[in-house]
């Protein structure tokens, strides 16, 4: 009678309802069934208590059909604060799974509330045939959660096929590498290493005893060393062969591969297999070979480019290019990397640009890139925020400062004119405060870190960040050496002012936990993801300062910190993949909307866009930030 009255006013069948339900939606339509037929119902009044923390034991789980119950004391809640579980939520897993049956938190319904519940013994069955089920409770913002947020993400807003041109760049490093390879001996000649790759036909020859490599002769070593260096071709191979990459996994996507190429500024990979050993190798050639319009390629094109529309042209094509590559899987790192190496290039090429129409520099001078571009986490939407830093010559400041006004002005007008937008702050290489002799930044980072003020925690979120892109990379390096022994000492005013302004912005969490929302124009019920991912990187960059850490990337920061800072190696790690959520979630939403053909992109994503996993997931790195701006006030703002 309680099932049909509770079916009448819900209008849901279990089965339908937990189909909508994550992680039930993970399991087969003959698993569901046997899930719901073993489903009773509890009813609770408002004002009941069901559990009392670490005393009540846990035998079931229990989930939120109609009504909501109020979760206090459970590390989910933050403490001394309260949670709110919903329809579709659960409770009393973490409990079985974790805590030996006792109950993690206080739970008392908040609402007359309806519960389904499922029977232990089934519910440890279906953790033990499904790793996703059982991830979903107990791994939060663990990695395999990470990955399959990720796959949802991509087939609901990257719906489709990729490009064609770009297909084949979804595939492994496994998938295309060379299998068939030639090793040689170390103690072998320089001669008979030079034969074997004549009658092989081969461009690239293995050093070592087929299974341990010890290093590379390439084709271009030869014509370097012996044709034209006369290296005696009767010395051992071990004096030409150059030390090998860092071998990559054969599961590795074809994009992080180049990624990895392209950083460390080799022609060739060594692909391992799950146990180490080598079993091909990617080289140029076999990129040639796979690429349509890959991402080398492209970047080549840029690189190349010497007429302005035509860059405006080649850097159009950036969205759909890593919308494939977000399609083959690749990582959120390579995407962003993607993203900033276009940005990168673009800038390379019109500073070459301006540098022929201007003559030669007058004065060493390096050009710097600074906010998410200098941390390399770049997206669709983005805008200026760079700076030019100069050497101070005596008799050539006015010509100095006169020449690189205009470099900066032209360089700023021509990025506009290719899509990128200017700074609304005018953190820009053309607005002479920021086009500067190297004296003249030590000053500001000075002033910035010795006398510190509000403006100064705000440009703490931008200049601290900054990345050399293009010149003189000596005079950046001297900058960096100055505010490294600035922030040494550790300035207790300094980090306790920043520290204030990053525990001070709170996320928009609402009652209970719940992401809070609002109405933006006729858009309702939206939240900004850019909120969270700055909250994330300022804590990174906070902790990162106050340890030393010249990163300036935030995954790279967090990696960094593990284990030296007060946020402990765990905090580190879920900030780690929380930030890849949100990022992928921020990916995701542009490319629909330029798929969809939207005049603007932006950063609103409605909550009624996502699905029951991803806001868990949301719900989840919100409470993880709050938890780090607590003990980030802790450790600063009270002891600094």
């Amino acid at each position: 009678m309680l099932e049909r009255l509770l079916h009448f006013v819900t209008g849901s069948p279990a089965f339908q309802f937990l189909r909508s339900v994550t992680p039930f939606d993970f399991l087969s339509d003959g698993e569901l069934k046997r899930a719901t037929d073993a489903l009773t119902i509890e009813y609770h009044a408002v004002g009941t208590t069901l559990f009392v923390q670490g005393q009540s034991e846990v035998n079931d789980l229990y989930v939120v059909l109609k009504g909501s119950l109020e979760v206090t004391g459970d590390p989910g809640s933050q403490g001394p604060g309260s949670r709110l579980l919903g329809a579709g939520q659960a409770f009393g897993a973490a409990a079985i799974l974790t805590n030996g049956g006792i109950a993690l938190g206080t739970v008392r319904a908040h609402q007359d509330t309806f519960l389904y519940v499922l029977p232990k013994p089934l519910f440890l069955e279906l953790c033990t045939a499904h790793r996703e089920f059982h991830d979903f409770f107990v791994d939060g913002l663990g990695p395999r959660m990470l990955e399959r947020v990720g796959l949802t993400l991509r087939q609901k807003w990257l719906g489709g096929a990729p490009e064609s041109d770009t297909l084949r760049f979804g595939l492994t490093v496994g998938e295309i590498c060379a299998r068939d390879l030639t090793w040689c001996d170390a103690a072998e000649c320089i001669r008979d290493a030079a034969q074997r790759m004549l009658a092989r036909r081969i461009q690239t020859l293995l050093v070592g005893d087929g299974v341990r490599l010890e290093g590379i002769v390439t084709e271009r070593h030869l014509l370097e060393e012996v044709v034209a260096g006369g290296v005696d071709v009767r010395r051992p191979v071990s004096e030409l062969m150059t030390p090998p990459a860092a071998p990559v996994a054969a599961s590795t996507p074809l994009a992080d591969a180049m990624e990895v190429m392209v950083r460390a500024n080799v022609a060739s990979l060594p692909v391992a297999d799950s146990r180490g050993a080598i079993i091909g190798l990617l080289t140029d050639q076999e990129l040639l070979i796979a690429q349509g319009r890959s991402p080398m390629d492209y970047l080549r094109d840029l690189a190349q480019t010497r007429l302005l529309k035509d860059l405006a042209e080649r850097r159009s094509r950036l969205p759909r290019l890593a919308r494939t590559l977000m399609l083959g899987g690749s990582r959120i790192e390579s995407l962003t990397w993607l993203v900033s190496t276009v940005s990168d290039t673009t800038l390379r090429r019109l500073l070459d640009m301006a540098i022929d129409e201007l003559g030669e520099p007058p004065v060493p001078f390096t050009f710097l890139t600074l906010g998410s571009e200098g941390r390399r986490e770049q997206t669709l939407v983005t805008d200026q925020d760079n700076a030019i830093v100069y050497a101070a010559v005596a008799g050539k400041e006015e010509v100095s400062a006169r020449y690189f006004a205009q470099l900066g002005e032209r360089v700023c007008a021509w990025l506009k004119e290719v899509g990128v937008a200017y700074c609304h702050a005018h953190v820009m290489a053309s607005n002479p405060q920021w086009c500067q002799p190297l004296s003249a930044w030590k000053d500001y980072f000075t002033a910035w870190v010795r006398v510190p003020d509000p403006k100064a925690v705000l440009n703490s979120n931008i200049f601290f960040d900054f990345r050399e892109i293009y010149g003189d990379f000596s005079i950046a390096a001297e900058l960096r050496a100055h505010v490294r022994e600035l922030l040494e000492p550790r300035p207790g005013l300094f980090f306790r002012l920043v520290a204030q302004e990053v525990v001070r912005q709170r996320l928009p969490v609402g009652l209970f936990g719940r992401v809070a929302v609002e109405t933006r124009g006729k858009r309702e019920d939206v939240f900004d993801i850019k909120l969270p991912i700055s909250r994330i990187s300022d804590l990174a960059r906070l902790h990162a300062l106050w340890h030393g850490v010249e990163h300036t990337n935030t995954l790279e920061r967090l990696r960094q910190l593990a284990g030296r800072s007060v946020l402990e190696a765990r905090n580190c790690l879920d900030l780690q993949h929380a930030y890849c959520f949100l990022m992928q979630l921020r990916l995701a939403k542009q490319f629909a909307a330029l798929n969809d053909g939207a005049d603007a992109v932006d950063n609103l994503i409605s909550v009624k866009e996502i699905s029951s996993l991803e806001y868990k997931f949301l719900a989840d790195t919100f409470r993880l930030v709050e938890r780090v701006q607590e003990i980030t006030r802790r450790r600063f703002v009270r002891t600094v």
